[in-house]
């Protein structure tokens, strides 16, 4: 990293935060008022969004500071209009990443979308392999253009990334968003609209918290920290291979699990809610599986047709 690189890093983060010097303000209040078409930054972007923007400035700022008397601002000698420009790319960039900017309009999302009951296998044209569970959809380019890939998730997901070091991979959420260079990994939205990230193998960026394998990250809104956990992965993304996991689950969790891998409808008695279930099925059809739980909690269901009811009165 170059000295005009650094100067600029400092001087972004400090307009950002808030503690720039008045001339440092100035200069890129200036910008703005010369292109009234863009909004000023009301927020800081996350530490992914800054190492994007560092990678692209890197591309872009020379190698050597102009030599004589000047300005000391970015570097000896460089014009408030190179450091407006390169403000400018910056500026494009934390737009674009922004957790609360809409997909890029530059080029067209396709979708994928799986109803209840169903899972897919999709390629992208990188090479990046992606099992979507049921009740997701996937928003990708056809195309990946610029300096990163970029796709928009809700629901839940694994992906096998191809790697691109020159191409960072992001997956976008409501919540959080995931920076990649090459990985395995799962990202789920929560009922309770939490995002998980589990890592199987490689490193993630997950709103400017590391990971490393074998473990999980759960974001829960936009500027709460990162809470991060070792898990046992298996019980995370087994259902990629059609492998159905509880671990010490509340039954009224496992029964949204059951809705969205067999397509029906589940309810319960009041009683049954925090009935904890653990169990292990492979491939199992559902009736083996109603059967397996109305044994192992003493309780019993009724089904018609998509609909099922089950009933007991209270954990055994």
């Amino acid at each position: 990293m170059n000295i005009d690189e650094q100067h600029f890093k400092r001087l972004l983060d400090a307009y950002l935060r808030g503690s720039a010097t008045s001339e440092e303000k100035k200069l890129l209040d200036d910008f703005f008022e010369t292109y009234p078409e863009l909004h000023r930054p009301s927020a800081s972007a996350d530490p992914a969004t800054r190492e994007v923007i560092w990678r692209q400035l890197a591309t872009n700022l020379p190698t050597r500071a102009p030599q004589g008397k000047g300005r000391t601002l970015l570097t000896i000698g460089y014009s408030v209009a190179a450091a407006l420009a390169l403000f400018a790319v910056s500026w494009f960039l934390i737009a674009r990443f922004s957790r609360d900017s809409p997909a890029p309009a530059v080029a067209q999302l396709r979708q994928a979308v799986t109803d209840r009951g169903q899972k897919l296998k999709i390629e992208l044209l990188d090479g990046t392999q992606v099992t979507l569970n049921a009740n997701s959809k996937l928003e990708f380019p056809e195309q990946f253009q610029g300096d990163v890939r970029e796709v928009y998730l809700t629901g839940e997901a694994y992906f096998q990334v191809a790697h691109d070091a020159a191409h960072p991979f992001i997956v976008h959420t409501p919540v959080a968003n995931t920076l990649v260079l090459g990985t395995s990994f799962n990202v789920r939205l929560t009922p309770d609209s939490s995002a998980e990230v589990t890592l199987v193998e490689g490193k993630v960026d997950v709103d400017g918290v590391i990971l490393k394998p074998n473990q999980q990250a759960i974001a829960r809104s936009h500027g709460e920290p990162v809470h991060v956990r070792d898990v046992d992965v298996a019980a995370f993304v087994d259902w990629k291979d059609n492998i159905l996991r509880f671990d010490n689950m509340p039954l009224a969790e496992a029964v949204t699990v059951l809705e969205n891998w067999y397509g029906v409808e589940i309810t319960l008695d009041d009683a049954l809610v925090a009935c904890p279930i653990s169990a292990t099925y492979r491939k199992e059809t559902l009736k083996n599986v109603l059967n397996s739980i109305s044994y192992t909690l003493k309780i019993t269901y009724r089904q018609d047709g998509n609909k099922i009811v089950l009933q007991g009165h209270g954990c055994k």
